[in-house]
């Protein structure tokens, strides 16, 4: 059931948003709400959309990139321009073996772990292959030699890499003036992990920017999210009441609300569609697309994606959400697992073997779900496709699945 902790099976999300630049404290001073980027203002990245047709009626949306705002990532020291592969004190012995066994080139093996070159700090042992050595790798031995290095989680870009969910850099970077050279680097660095295109080498990018101002820029730049703006297409042959039984839960809840705006809609002569967001819960749709700021870090923890799905439908959050253990009990005491189809406000969990949910977030309509991707301030509230997160969660047929749990008064 809900656990603060990422294992490393699961190590997704940008996740845990670069684990906050390299390691800060999940509590951080931050900026005022209205530092927010507004969404109109950030680039399309295709055209409209349709999800399949179904109880939530005709949904239809686009894709489109957040970015950490100013204030946010100004609070994140930069990282050492350095690249650092950490290993426990007990495998030094075994560093060379273990990094040729993934395919690492004998020489570059030799150079990095030289005696003088191999530090100890009494836990850990750290070693410093160079960018040179980095930028031969082919693809796979990449993949495979940054497997094995994210199995521990100190190191942080392996364990927590960028992901790119549409499978391309260049879409992932498209109208983000991110300059060609820092494009080109990325795309020749980029590797597979499970399912999806990921990129670590975040030292190696930074040590390309010739001032604190450009190094800053590319930081903010490797926050970029994909997620999606959905719409609810409406018309006259639409069924109103059917589509209101399933905006609310088939309890009614605010129903009220949203009874004269579906019906003025659909009335209007020359409007055919709502945007999404006017049918989420007050709560949620207060956080949809923004980012943590000092008001969320009041109870000492900022909201992870448990503490978000469990206060989908509440007005005012429940600050006991933040515990973990208090969470797994509201699971419990107040939902029931339940198989496809899906209802709105559903929680979709994503669980590891172990039976640990490493992630969970609410169902929406079709494959599109509400979701927060981490606890720190780099994790923006927003909208993604079930496939999207599969990826960063690494769903698999032997590894994490996902379980649906519905409260029980909505059964």
């Amino acid at each position: 059931m809900p656990s603060s902790s990422v294992p490393a099976s699961s190590r997704r999300a940008f996740a845990s948003s670069l684990l906050a630049f390299a390691g800060l404290p999940s509590v951080l001073k931050g900026g005022t709400p209205d530092d927010t980027p507004a969404v109109q203002d950030m680039p399309v990245t295709s055209g409209m959309l349709n999800c399949q047709p179904g109880p939530w009626g005709r949904v239809s949306y686009y894709h489109f990139y957040l970015e950490a705002p100013d204030y946010v990532v100004a609070q994140f020291p930069l990282p050492n321009t350095t690249t650092k592969w950490i290993f426990n004190a007990d495998e030094v012995a075994g560093i060379g073996p273990m990094l040729k066994g993934a395919g690492m080139p004998e020489a570059a093996v030799s150079r990095m772990t030289e005696p003088r070159r191999v530090v100890r700090d009494g836990r850990f042992a750290h070693v410093f292959p160079a960018h040179a050595d980095l930028e031969m790798l082919p693809p796979e031995t990449r993949a495979s030699v940054y497997s094995l290095l994210a199995r521990n989680p100190a190191n942080v870009f392996h364990y927590s890499p960028v992901f790119f969910l549409a499978d391309s850099v260049e879409e992932w970077a498209r109208d983000s003036d991110i300059p060609d050279h820092v494009k080109v680097t990325i795309k020749a660095l980029s590797y597979q992990s499970g399912d999806a295109l990921v990129f670590s080498d975040i030292p190696l990018l930074l040590s390309l920017a010739g001032t604190v101002a450009e190094a800053r820029f590319i930081m903010q730049k490797l926050t970029r999210v994909r997620t999606l703006m959905p719409r609810l297409e409406l018309s006259a042959n639409d069924n109103v009441q059917d589509l209101l039984n399933y905006w609310t839960t088939g309890l009614g809840l605010r129903r009220r609300d949203m009874e004269p705006l579906l019906r003025a809609i659909v009335k209007t002569e020359g409007i055919s569609h709502l945007d999404l967001v006017h049918l989420l819960p007050p709560l949620s749709r207060k956080l949809l697309y923004t980012y943590p700021d000092t008001s969320h870090a009041m109870e000492g923890r900022l909201p992870d994606c448990h503490w978000t799905s469990l206060n989908f439908f509440k007005f005012t959050p429940e600050a006991y959400l933040l515990d973990a253990k208090l969470a797994t009990s509201t699971v419990r005491e107040d939902f029931e697992l339940v198989d496809a189809p899906y209802r709105y406000g559903d929680i979709l969990m994503f669980i590891r073997p172990d039976g640990r949910a490493i992630h969970s977030a609410n169902y929406l309509a079709d494959d599109i779900l509400f979701s927060k991707n981490g606890s720190n301030m780099l994790a923006p509230w927003l909208l993604m496709r079930l496939g999207d997160l599969n990826k960063l969660y690494g769903v698999s047929s032997n590894g994490t699945r996902v379980e649906a749990f519905r409260h029980k008064k909505t059964s």
